[in-house]
Formats: C-alpha cells, structure tokens, sequence
C-alpha cells in the first residue's frame, strides 16, 4: 500500500527544526512520507535523519525577485507532480504564496492546503510596493487555501480587514509552542547584581530591534559599567534589512555571541531579555526564556504583545521608543523582588498556554477537520 505524503514547505530549515518537529516526528510515526521544500542546510538535513525526505527550494526572503520566485514556482510544481501529496502545510509569506498557487495547478483541488502566517516581517513593517505586492499575494491564494492558521490576533484582524482570508477558514493557534520539559525554570536568587547580564535573541536584522539594543547597552552601561550586554543570533546578509557582525562589533557595547546551538546556558546566567523587535508573529524567544523564569522588556507590538504581559512576565513600551525601553531595563535590574516575580510569573503563563505539545494538537486537529485521516 502506498504511503501518504505530507509536504512542508518553509523559507529553511531552521523554521521546522525549531518548533515543528514534533508535528513532523508525528507523522514519520504513523507511517507517513513527509517531504520538506526547504534550503538545503543542517537543520533540514537532520530532520532527514529521522525519515523525512529533502527537496531543495531557495526561496528570496524579505522582498520580490521576479527571477527568483519563478525559479521557486517552478520547483514547487516539479515537487507536486513528483510526489502528490495528500497535505501541505506552508510556513512563511513566499512559501505560501508560490505554493498555493504553484499546488493547485499542479493537483487542483485533490491536496489539503494549509498555511500558517508566522509572522508579517519586513514587507509590513517597510511598506511601500513589497507590502502591496504581499497583499496582492495574499489575496490571489485566499480561494487556493483550505485553512489559514495566524499566531497573533493582530495579523488575523489584518487579513480579515483586507479580504485576505474567509473568516470560516482561519484559524488562531498561538505560536509554535515551547518544550517546557526542556526549558526549565532556572533559580536566580542570590545572584550579585553588580555585574548583570542582559541578552538578546534573534537574527541581525534593524527590524528586529538590533541598534535599539546597542543603544540601550550604551545608556546603561555609563552608570553600569559592569554589566553585560549579550547578543546571539545569526547573520542574515542576504536579507535587505540586514546587519552585520562587524557593525556590532564595532559598536564597543554589545557582546556578540553568534548563533547558538543551545541557548540555555546563555538564558541561565542571564537577568532580563531585552526584545526589541518590530513586529513578530508569535516570538518563539520570548516564550522560551519566559520558561526558564526570565521577564522581558520589549516594544509593544503585534505578536510581542501576546508573548508579554505587560506588569506581570515583563514591560511592554511604544515601538521605537528607546528611552522607554531603557528606563524599564533599568527598573528590572535595580529590582530584585520585582524581576524575580515577573519571571515567576512567566514560567507559569508559558505552562499554561504554550506548551508545544498543546500547539502540536492544535495542528493535528485542524488537519482531521479537513478530512485527513492521521
């Protein structure tokens, strides 16, 4: 008999190792094909160790590139017509775009199509033609689609507002969940806070709040000299709004300490994150330091809003609003009884409502809603 076929597709593989892999191992359990239209780099790799098949597709991030993305559409065909697929589930705004469409003329109506919107990034935050362009996309694949999922509401309201989506097919599921088994909750009482640590995760990116970071190491650290201001993640030189490493560098007030592999022994000493993202979908970081009893201090905005309880797991300031973010990181540092409850705090709400495998089961039942049988 032959096996059933599942296709995720993603601009790479980090998006599937990082939160979807239980989702994927669920079905290599139950005897599935499960094919990834992904970059062809380690993580994809080694989800390909476990059973998963690899099909390489380079997608242009962060803009439109007519060559590129037709190039994309066109493997994307090849890959349908290859394979068959029973399900696919797209992940990021060109995968999803060329995908819807690039499916339904290659299987028509006989394949289940989900996407899921992680995030709006730069096309939404720089606006312009590549907003206009993403909004055509969106709507060109709103009757290709047979389920939406969006991790926020702000960027369900955003959908439904602009004829995007049919309400009847959109689905909230928020976030990719956090492994709380994995992330545990670190005790940081007693510490000496003479010396703090201050960390930032996410890619260098201006979008991701990486000079406004710089910005506040440099006010804190006049009357903190002592403390430590610490940056990982990786490098995107491809992306237009990129940043690079010797930048940070060069700044004088920010450790930059790569990508890391495993970032608990970074959360472990660390006092409080510092998020200053632009825009998010759900931010996966911030729930898996809140695990670990970590408060956050972020700009108010779409996706981060919903991962930071204002006064309660954190401090949630205006967009772009430095001074703000500054005063609040300071108000965390000299507080010990407040920062240590905030975490506190964190770690429940992540227990509570973003457990992965909770996130997982949202998936799966979302799946069976559309017929297919798992």
């Amino acid at each position: 008999m032959k096996h059933p076929c599942v296709i995720f597709a993603a601009n790479r593989g980090y998006a599937l190792t990082s939160s979807r892999t239980l989702l994927i191992q669920h079905f290599l359990a139950s005897d599935w094909n499960v094919v990834l239209a992904t970059a062809d780099d380690a993580e994809s790799r080694s989800l390909c160790a476990e059973g998963a098949y690899l099909e390489p597709v380079s997608f242009n991030r962060g803009g439109f590139s007519p060559l590129v993305d037709w190039k994309a559409y066109q493997r994307l065909l090849a890959i349908y017509k290859k394979w068959r697929p029973i399900l696919i589930q797209n992940f990021h705004a060109k995968p999803v775009i060329l995908g819807s469409l690039s499916v339904r003329r290659a299987l028509g109506g006989k394949v289940r199509v989900v996407n899921a919107i992680t995030g709006l990034g730069h096309a939404f935050i720089s606006g312009g033609i590549t907003s206009r362009l993403a909004g055509m996309g969106y709507r060109l694949v709103r009757e290709r689609t047979d389920a939406t999922i969006f991790q926020n509401k702000d960027d369900l309201g955003l959908f439904l507002k602009n004829g995007w989506v049919k309400e009847s097919r959109a689905r909230l599921i928020p976030g990719s969940g956090v492994d709380v088994e994995r992330f545990r909750m670190v005790d940081r009482r007693g510490r000496d806070m003479r010396s703090p640590v201050v960390v930032m995760l996410g890619r260098l990116l201006r979008q991701k709040g990486i000079p406004e970071f710089v910005e506040v190491a440099r006010r804190i650290k006049t009357d903190w000299p002592n403390s430590k201001f610490l940056l990982a993640g990786e490098e995107d030189l491809m992306h237009p709004d990129a940043v690079t490493a010797e930048w940070v560098h060069k700044q004088g007030f920010v450790e930059y300490v790569g990508r890391l592999s495993d970032v608990q022994p970074l959360l472990a000493k660390a006092d409080v994150l510092l998020f200053p993202s632009y825009r998010e979908g759900l931010p996966r970081v911030i729930l898996e330091v809140a695990a670990t009893g970590l408060p956050t201090v972020a700009f108010d905005v779409p996706g981060v809003r919903e991962a930071v309880r204002n006064n309660e797991t954190g401090y949630l300031v205006a967009c772009r609003d430095v001074n703000g973010l500054t005063k609040k990181a300071l108000a965390l540092l000299e507080d010990d009884e407040q920062r240590l409850q905030m975490g506190l705090v964190a770690r429940a709400m992540v227990e509570k409502n973003f457990d992965v495998r909770a996130v997982k089961d949202g998936y799966l039942n979302l799946y069976r809603e559309l017929g297919v049988e798992i």
